[in-house]
C-alpha cells in the first residue's frame, strides 16, 4: 500500500521541477535554516524536460550563486536518496564514475558496471577498502517512521458532554512532510 501511495505522488509530481539556491530576503530566512526550494508546476511534462534539460547543460548564475535544477522527486525517494551522500563523497573523491538513478546507485567499476541499494554499496565499499558511513534508517526516516506508526481514523463512539476533550485523545496529529 505505501509503495502505491508513494508512486501516486511520484505521479502527481511528474510535471514539477525544483529549483535549489535562489537568494531570499534576510527577514524571510530562519537562523541556520538551508534555502527552501522554489517548485516550478509545468502544463505538460515534455516542456519540463527540455526546461531542465537546457538547465543542466548551463550554468546558470543568481547574483553570484549557482542554481541548481532537478526533478521533484517524492519525499520518501529523496530520504532513500540522501543515504548515497556519503557513498558518492567517497567515488568524488576517488575519481569513480557512478550514477544515482532515483533509489539506486550504479558504479561504474574497471571491472564493469554493477547496480547496488545505499547498504550494499556501502559494503563493496569497505570491502574494496574504502571508508564509507552511511547513516542509520531512523536518522534518515524519521519522518516516515511517525507516519507508519500514526494510528489509523477510528470511531470514538457517541459524543458525550466532553466530546471534544473525549476525541481529542484519539486525533492523529499532521506532520508536515517538507525536506
Amino acid at each position: 500500500m505505501q509503495g502505491k501511495l508513494v508512486d501516486l505522488e511520484g505521479r502527481s509530481r511528474r510535471n514539477n521541477m525544483r529549483i535549489y539556491g535562489v537568494p531570499e530576503e534576510k527577514e524571510e530566512l530562519k537562523r541556520n535554516a538551508p534555502p527552501r526550494s522554489i517548485v516550478v508546476n509545468f502544463l505538460e511534462f515534455t516542456t519540463k524536460e527540455r526546461v531542465l534539460k537546457k538547465a543542466w547543460e548551463k550554468k546558470i548564475l543568481m547574483e553570484g550563486r549557482r542554481l541548481s535544477f532537478d526533478h521533484d522527486y517524492a519525499t520518501e525517494v529523496v530520504l532513500k536518496c540522501k543515504a548515497y551522500m556519503g557513498i558518492k563523497r567517497v567515488l568524488k573523491e576517488k575519481n569513480i564514475s557512478f550514477q544515482t538513478p532515483l533509489d539506486r546507485m550504479r558504479i561504474h567499476w574497471d571491472s564493469g558496471t554493477r547496480t547496488y541499494s545505499a547498504q550494499d554499496a556501502a559494503q563493496e565499499l569497505r570491502r574494496r577498502g574504502f571508508s564509507v558511513e552511511i547513516p542509520d534508517a531512523s536518522e534518515l526516516y524519521p519522518k516516515m517512521e511517525c507516519l507508519h506508526q500514526t494510528k489509523t481514523w477510528q470511531r470514538v463512539g457517541e459524543r458525550s458532554a466532553g466530546g471534544a476533550e473525549t476525541a481529542s485523545k484519539y486525533m492523529c496529529h499532521r506532520m508536515p512532510l517538507d525536506y
